[in-house]
């Protein structure tokens, strides 16, 4: 008879085939097409690519937050539960889902990175291409070079740019979130081999090897320096249009200038990657890559882990100018709120806020302090609406007692979930508008807030599909929070979503809403309000 040693053995040899079977055939499909004939065919717009990707960048900035949180609550537990493996297979699955979308695109571009191409920027040239075949093993050499100032030049680099950009997500991910999960023996067998569903078993270890693989190394770090060679053109020409009004070569720089694993990677070359890189399930990595992936996950994990919070996921190049607000303001603007006041802000310099349509970027609702909300009959319902929350949607914030009494006040739905924040949280934004809803009664008041409170725990909705329930997105909430009113809402994409701008037009045109704050960068506004905000939609 077989022994249990012998078949996890076998079941690790098969698993460990499998990978580098996958892997294998990854690399091979890469070699055998054509950059040129991809160059010459490819007619993809890369801003319908970020457009129909957005949901799958946002969720994959932010699933990482969502991923260190699981580890920490899991890490400390003797036992898990079956609600904890029940809650593996879901995340595994999420995972798959966030991942496979991505990969398909980092699959679509992977022959710019086959060892037989040669790729190099000169401006001086229109874009040009030409094969070269070596009088030594009569492989055929593909040699381009790109003109960034021309049409198939900048197409070209973007579509690297684009490859690379899912690349790093996927790598920062596992750097940041996964590694953990493998390096911790109890959980790595958890997911690997006892706890959750048969199609789940051994995805862990296969995306590690995935991660390790040293072919896939190798054309990321050659990814990454291509794009540090057109960043040296950059550099030498910001005053380019392609730098100045390019919303989309924008949006894909800042991710990769973001992104954790690109600048230590940037550090690296290709003879780094020796083609002996060999690595098992226990980590047993031997070769100068395993210094640095080692240096990456040492100081990598707490490092990134703090740059994630409530703003989970969203890359920022400063902070805005309502935190330098004096202390005296901010507790006037908290003194000036009501319940189920509307909250709109704008930060610019966010990026993943970067392209919602408008010029709001976000909505909140003011959930009101403890004396107003006992005035209103709410505060007695907090305590069943908090387990709600905990037993429903897996809500690990305080209990809402404690949360109104410490100064959250703000519901909102952020890339993490619906949760309760504070105002100081809020306002690392540029402007602050906030709107009221003057002809609601104490009983409608009420029952708004209910809506409200009842929204947090949900998952942040990367569909933006108003239709559903379980997830919603900043705007959502407050078209769940008015159930009776009537929103205006447009089909995109097969579904009806709703903007932060959609939600200030409805608010600032009916005449049952009235304005009551509004800050531009950073300064208050005084005097007829409404206006300013029609001028802020036209």
């Amino acid at each position: 008879m077989v022994n249990k040693l012998t078949l996890l053995l076998l079941s690790f040899i098969s698993l460990n085939a499998q990978e580098k079977n996958i892997n294998f055939i990854f690399d091979q499909n890469a070699n055998s097409r054509s950059a040129i004939e991809l160059m010459e065919n490819d007619t993809i717009d890369i801003g319908d690519v970020i457009y129909n990707y957005q949901s799958q960048i946002e969720y994959a900035l932010t699933w990482r937050s969502i991923a260190i949180e699981t580890y920490e609550k899991f890490n400390k537990k003797e036992v898990l539960t079956a609600a904890d493996l029940n809650y593996l297979n879901y995340a595994i699955e999420q995972y798959r889902k966030m991942r496979e979308p991505l990969f398909q695109i980092i699959s679509r571009y992977a022959p710019y990175t086959n060892k037989n191409v040669s790729i190099k920027i000169n401006d001086k040239k229109p874009t040009q291409y030409s094969t070269k075949k070596s009088l030594w093993n009569k492989s055929i050499k593909e040699v381009i070079s790109l003109n960034p100032n021309d049409q198939q030049g900048q197409a070209v680099i973007k579509q690297i740019k684009l490859a690379l950009v899912f690349a790093l997500l996927l790598y920062d991910n596992y750097l940041v979130a996964m590694a953990p999960f493998e390096e911790n023996q109890k959980l790595r067998f958890v997911i690997n081999e006892s706890g959750v569903e048969p199609e789940n078993r051994g995805y862990l270890a296969d995306v590690s090897e995935s991660y390790t693989d040293s072919k896939k190394l190798r054309r990321l770090v050659s990814a990454i320096n291509f794009n540090y060679q057109v960043s040296k053109w950059e550099d030498k020409n910001s005053d380019s249009p392609l730098l100045i009004d390019d919303e989309d070569y924008f949006y894909l720089n800042q991710l990769i200038s973001g992104s954790f694993s690109y600048r230590e990677m940037l550090q690296m070359k290709e003879y780094d990657i020796k083609p002996s890189f060999k690595i098992n399930r226990f980590n047993v990595i031997s070769n100068k890559l395993y210094d640095r992936i080692k240096i990456i996950n040492n100081n990598g994990t707490e490092l990134v882990s703090k740059m994630f919070g409530n703003t989970a996921g969203m890359i920022v190049v400063r902070r805005g100018t309502m935190e330098l607000l004096s202390d005296e303001e901010k507790s006037e603007i908290i003194h000036k709120m009501e319940p189920m006041d509307i909250l709109l802000e704008k930060a610019p310099f966010r990026l993943t806020d970067y392209f919602i349509p408008g010029y709001w970027c976000h909505v909140g609702v003011w959930a009101g302090n403890e004396n107003q909300l006992k005035a209103l009959g709410v505060w007695d319902s907090l305590p069943k609406l908090y387990d709600i929350a905990v037993e429903k949607y897996g809500y690990t914030g305080p209990n809402f007692h404690n949360s109104i009494r410490s100064g959250r006040n703000i519901i909102e739905s952020l890339r993490p979930g619906v949760q309760i924040n504070t105002l100081q949280n809020f306002l690392n934004i540029d402007d602050l508008g906030v709107i009221r809803f003057t002809s609601q009664s104490d009983e409608d008041k009420k029952s708004y807030l209910i809506n409200a409170f009842s929204q947090i725990g949900k998952n942040y909705d990367f569909s933006f599909n108003v239709e559903s329930t379980d997830e919603i997105v900043c705007s959502e909430l407050v078209y769940a929070s008015f159930e009776d009113l009537v929103w205006d809402t447009k089909k995109q994409m097969g579904r009806y979503t709703i903007s932060p701008d959609q939600v200030a037009r409805k608010l600032i045109t009916d005449t049952r809403f009235a304005p009551v704050l509004l800050y531009l960068n950073g300064k208050s506004i005084d005097g007829e309000l409404k206006p300013v905000f029609n001028a802020l939609l036209d």
